[in-house]
């Protein structure tokens, strides 16, 4: 029974998964079509989803931040540098998760006769956002469990809604789209939890049970949203929850599931960029540091556009997934336990920055498996054979 204490990992990872952000990168895929992009979205889930666990289960095993075991690989420079790199991108996807999820509200509220300006549903949808910062313990608490089973609902409701509006057959995309590149956007979206999922599995119960909860929420929950937007985009041209409003009931419902969406994993964040702030300067409390996070990505959200989100995906996938590489290489096939190995591994650096450009060359050669799975195995395997050499050398 000890292991059921991790039940809330499940909530707390579908939470995560259930974001507006998840729904408009699933509208990408409609060129592929709805058949192969459903292959997509299982297929890529599977793949990222695995390693998320596998980075979430070494938090858990060691009580490690997610930071903390990447220092274990690339020393303490090493962390407070990746540390960095996760801060900047957590306030890119603050901003996104509250400016798309302000448009959506400010569409919706539209059926209401009360629009009012994006900013200013840009500001409410902070305030949310900072009030779970500072009363929610981690994500991991009650509030955010009754929340996401909240959520459940809602979204049985509008998936129910999205079929019987849209019972047409999907039109067809004029634009083509290769199965590789489509692949890559359902992996990448996993990935970019890599930096965070160590701050919240490593106070699990059990890392065995914890890592099954985080896989079904977060697979389950994420496969779900991009399914949504796939199928949004190919009946309504792109993500559309006004298209589903009907009648009170609907309109209250779709609402309910943006508030508590963008709140619920925008919060992780915020917390999370706290988290990593504190490896690279002494600051405050990470509860402190996401109500600051919070209100960073509000004022980038207030001032930046977000149509370059297909690129900043594949910019995280470039820099996160060649980091985990090493991470989980050197903890699951060299079996080192996490202890940082002095100030900068420069031979894990050096990995790490042929894996970022590997990357770039797998996603430019549209591989059938995408650019992560590739890339990823090179760096894994250049980074084991270079641990051997030294170990060879050092040995001579």
């Amino acid at each position: 029974m000890r292991g059921f204490r991790d039940i809330p990992f499940f909530f707390l990872w579908f939470g995560a998964a259930v974001s507006l952000s998840e729904m408009l990168a699933g509208t990408l895929l409609a060129p592929l079509g709805l058949g192969r992009a459903l292959a997509a979205i299982v297929l890529g889930h599977v793949i990222g989803t695995t390693l998320l666990v596998a980075a979430g289960l070494i938090g858990s095993r060691e009580n490690q931040s997610a930071m903390g075991t990447a220092g274990a690989a690339f020393g303490s420079a090493g962390r407070r540098l990746f540390a960095a790199l996760n801060v900047l991108q957590l306030v890119g996807w603050t901003a996104i998760m509250l400016a798309t999820g302000a448009r959506q509200f400010a569409s919706l509220a539209g059926h209401l006769g009360a629009v009012g300006p994006i900013d200013l549903w840009i500001g409410v949808l902070g305030l949310l956002v900072a009030g779970w910062a500072a009363f929610a313990r981690a994500g991991i608490g009650r509030l955010n469990t009754l929340a996401v089973v909240l959520l459940i609902g809602l979204l049985l409701a509008v998936f129910v809604r999205l079929f019987f509006v849209a019972g047409a057959a999907p039109a067809p995309m004029a634009t083509p789209m290769r199965f590789g590149a489509a692949l890559e956007l359902v992996v990448v979206m996993p990935l970019s939890w890599l930096p965070l999922v160590a701050d919240y599995n490593r106070h699990a119960t059990s890392g065995g049970t914890a890592a099954v909860f985080t896989w079904l929420g977060y697979a389950i929950g994420s496969a779900w949203m991009y399914a949504i937007g796939l199928l949004m985009a190919l009946h309504f041209g792109g993500l559309d929850l006004g298209a589903l409003v009907s009648g009170a009931p609907a309109l209250v419902a779709a609402l309910a599931v943006i508030v508590l969406s963008t709140v619920t994993t925008t919060f992780m964040d915020t917390y999370s960029a706290g988290v990593s702030l504190r490896h690279v300067a002494p600051v405050a409390s990470p509860r402190v540091m996401a109500l600051a996070m919070t209100a960073i990505g509000t004022v980038i959200a207030l001032m930046a556009p977000i149509s370059a989100y297909e690129g900043f995906l594949y910019t995280i996938g470039a820099l996160f997934s060649p980091l985990y590489a090493v991470v989980l290489a050197r903890y699951f096939a060299l079996g080192e336990r996490v202890d940082e190995p002095g100030v900068l591994a420069w031979p894990a650096l050096g990995v790490w920055a042929v894996g970022v450009a590997s990357y770039y060359g797998f996603l430019a050669l549209d591989t059938p498996i995408g650019a992560t799975l590739p890339s990823f195995a090179v760096t894994a395997l250049l980074y084991v054979l270079s641990r051997r050499a030294r170990a060879i050398a050092h040995a001579v």
